[in-house]
């Protein structure tokens, strides 16, 4: 009997081993934190990284953002890196914020740190914008949206330079804003990398969407920024042809509805859809234009660029304003 007992155990003992051997033969191995899995394979998500970060000036920082993406569809990718870029840029304008309540008493130091404020809220709001456009749309609509998510994300890093561009050289804030915005910086060139590469990394993939080539061409056949729109190039066509009838005509001998493009575009109408078209008659203008994010349509057009002037003389030295707040023509 007892030799039975033991004849049993031990065959248990190896139909038991036997299982354990199998379940670990078919355990599937495990993914690491870099990207590959225990046998040393790099996953297929951690490829696609690897592939969206080639052109990348900073592809360690790239595949670092991308290296925690579990999915194998490129649009995750780079919401994911806007993402990323997004929270880096709201850390800088916090940042802002703090050195804005520690700064000292000299003038320029605080309207350059008040500046980077508005810069960097604009900032942010541009990479909202690129996350709505690739979260709201297919692959395909984001790529042929290419051009316009290239202009935004190029605007917040032109931001980030405005920013420290605002500051004195002898400023001792200055190289702390210049340290506190390189990761917010590294990752916005590489969502813009990614972005403009994107092209030809859907191609490698055997999918092909007729989407135009990018290149450093900034005019189209017609003459036009290749980023305008087609309804955008109608419109400035038909003005070209004199077959434009305006929203509101700006005359300085009164022959217009307004005396100032100013007046003209406060007279912006609510929730209007479509383009809101001002004319601005032959004349010199001596005005700051400003248009608020709340007018986002605003399309202007004059007798030609020296017919049409608009002209103003603000600088540091005399109105003790920093370059941002200077500009003739402006957006807020």
């Amino acid at each position: 009997m007892l030799r039975k007992v033991v004849i049993f155990a031990i065959s248990l003992f190896l139909i038991v081993g036997a299982v354990i051997g199998v379940v670990a033969l078919v355990q599937p191995h495990q993914k690491g934190s870099d990207g590959e899995n225990e046998a040393g394979n790099i996953s297929a998500s951690m490829k696609i990284a690897n592939q969206l970060c080639q052109p990348s000036d900073y592809k360690e920082a790239c595949t670092k953002t991308l290296s925690s993406v579990n999915s194998t569809d490129p649009k995750e990718f780079v919401k994911h890196a806007l993402l990323a870029a997004s929270d880096a840029v709201t850390k800088s304008f916090n940042f802002s914020e703090e050195l804005i309540v520690k700064a000292s008493k000299d003038k320029r130091e605080k309207m350059a740190l008040d500046d980077c404020k508005e810069l960097l809220d604009y900032a942010v709001q541009e990479l909202q914008a690129s996350m709505s456009m690739v979260g709201d749309s297919d692959l395909h609509t984001t790529n042929n949206r290419v051009a316009e998510l290239q202009s935004w994300l190029s605007a917040v890093l032109a931001y980030q330079e405005t920013c420290v561009d605002g500051f004195d050289d002898k400023s001792t804030i200055k190289p702390i804003i210049q340290q506190g915005f390189v990761n917010a910086s590294q990752l916005t060139d590489n969502v813009l990398a990614i972005i403009s590469g994107l092209s030809d990394f859907l191609k490698s993939m055997g999918l092909q969407f007729n989407i135009p080539s990018n290149s450093r061409r900034l005019l189209a056949e017609d003459g036009f920024p290749t980023w305008f729109s087609g309804a955008d190039r109608k419109l400035l066509a038909a003005q070209d042809n004199g077959k434009v009838k305006p929203n509101a005509v700006v005359a300085q001998d009164g022959s217009g509805q307004f005396k100032t493009i100013s007046a003209a575009i406060a007279a912006y109408p609510n929730k209007l859809k479509g383009r809101y078209i001002i004319y601005v008659k032959a004349g010199t203008y001596r005005e700051y234009v400003t248009i608020d994010k709340k007018k986002p349509n605003v399309f202007i057009y004059g007798d030609g660029p020296r017919k049409t002037i608009v002209t103003g003389s603000k600088s540091f030295a005399k109105d003790g304003l920093g370059t941002w707040k200077t500009a003739t023509f402006g957006n807020n």
